[in-house]
């Protein structure tokens, strides 16, 4: 692989009301249909070879727009999809709050430690998103990769890039269309963008309404 570009998908319905997406679907808004339009347009550059994306509704509406946009066909896969959040998906913070006081507050304060009720839990999504990367890039040997995926996903593939421990998980932030890239050179692969939006720009000098 020549380049690695992993990107979030677009601002949700759920996004905007603070509920927990998960496995659940959850349809971008207008500005997330924005944010897509704008970051196919941003890629254009990259001379993208293969897209892979999360098969999960708003990944996979962000990946249409950007392989319409860049002429390439996106793959989904499961490996991609968001961590499993179990019972709290669907629920906003202060209904997790009321229902599972305990748990949200170890997964605030030992998000490595965390047991969410019917959860996939941070060291398995982990895993699932290294093997994943690590297969394609022996797949794509000369190739610039796009993948679309999901916050906490992406954020899970960083601190393993970076050697950082599953307990740095909050010092990581991932907004929707981001774009983070990696390159690979001759001393080894190199994090040269991270979690950059310059691109939206547009969106918040137009209205002030962008939410990212």
């Amino acid at each position: 692989m020549k380049k690695l570009i992993l990107v979030r998908h677009g601002e949700t319905e759920w996004n905007i009301e603070g509920r927990t997406q998960g496995k659940m679907n959850s349809s971008l808004t207008e500005d997330g249909l924005i944010q897509a339009r704008l970051l196919g347009e941003r890629l254009i550059s990259e001379d993208i070879d293969s897209i892979y994306a999360s098969h999960l509704d708003r990944a996979k509406s962000t990946a249409e727009i950007i392989g319409n946009i860049i002429g390439k066909s996106p793959s989904y896969d499961e490996d991609l999809a968001e961590l499993g959040f179990g019972e709290w998906e669907g629920l906003t913070v202060k209904e997790i709050e009321l229902n599972y006081p305990q748990q949200l507050k170890e997964w605030h304060s030992n998000p490595h430690k965390a047991i969410i009720p019917s959860g996939e839990g941070l060291g398995i999504g982990q895993e699932r998103i290294v093997s994943f990367i690590k297969k394609i890039s022996q797949e794509n040997e000369d190739n610039n990769v796009l993948v679309i995926s999901h916050g906490t996903i992406i954020k899970l593939f960083l601190l393993s890039f970076l050697n950082m421990q599953l307990s740095d998980f909050y010092r990581l932030k991932q907004d929707n269309c981001s774009i983070n890239v990696i390159e690979f050179k001759k001393r080894g692969p190199v994090l040269v963008k991270y979690n950059d939006k310059c691109y939206m720009e547009i969106i918040n000098k137009g209205d002030n309404n962008g939410k990212e």
